[in-house]
């Protein structure tokens, strides 16, 4: 790992951690200033903010597009401004390569829309798709209701699917299956990620699908 990996052009989020007053705190960093001791970043002010104390021990995750880098260092100082928070952080030593994990599910984004009978409805991004159901992040929950009824789905496809699918859409029957409050994704931190399931899906669709699949992870 290179000294400077905070400014390496691979480099696409830097998220700080930490504990204050027994609440994980997480902050999206933007690197202001570094030098050979010490790195400054700013991050947004989030509401109700805690000022970690001087030496707080954190966590610094530096996410690149072929893996994610980690490290404990030190917060030396934290101030406060009017719609951001500045830190001062000890450089650290020594870093710890993670490789991007494998998984089942395709972290694929779509443009999700689901449509209940009484004209509710949803408009966000797919999480990861699979040949089962889809997921997505809210950073508010749904009502409850909603989680007992059935829905329609629509996903919009990208351009390498239109050929096969000149309706550029997936369009099925959708129920809930589960939702979770994200603690560990630092980029979703305290969103609700939600899981649905795809229901009587046409042949049609169900081809497009696998061949969206296919396309990207093949």
């Amino acid at each position: 790992m290179q000294d400077n990996i905070l400014r390496d052009s691979l480099v696409t989020h830097i998220y700080l951690t930490y504990s204050e007053l027994g609440k994980k705190q997480v902050h999206k960093l933007k690197l202001r200033f570094i030098d050979v001791k010490q790195a400054y970043f700013s991050a947004e002010a989030p509401v109700n903010f805690i000022k970690p104390k001087r030496k707080t021990p954190a966590e610094i995750k530096v996410y690149t597009v072929d893996g994610v880098y980690r490290t404990e260092i030190f917060i030396n100082d934290a101030q406060l401004n009017v719609a951001e928070v500045l830190f001062e952080v000890s450089i650290p030593k020594m870093w710890e390569f993670i490789q991007m994990r494998n998984s089942s599910r395709n972290r694929i984004a779509l443009p999700v829309h689901i449509k209940y009978n009484d004209g509710y409805e949803i408009n966000t991004t797919t999480h990861d798709i699979a040949l089962g159901g889809f997921a997505f992040y809210l950073k508010d929950t749904i009502n409850s209701i909603y989680e007992k009824l059935p829905a329609i789905v629509t996903l919009e496809l990208p351009q390498s699917c239109w050929l096969k699918n000149p309706s550029c859409k997936i369009y099925t029957e959708t129920n809930f299956v589960r939702k979770r409050l994200e603690e560990n994704d630092e980029e979703h931190f305290q969103q609700y990620l939600y899981s649905y399931k795809f229901i009587n899906m046409t042949k049609e669709a169900e081809e497009s699908l696998k061949d969206l699949l296919l396309q990207r992870f093949d």
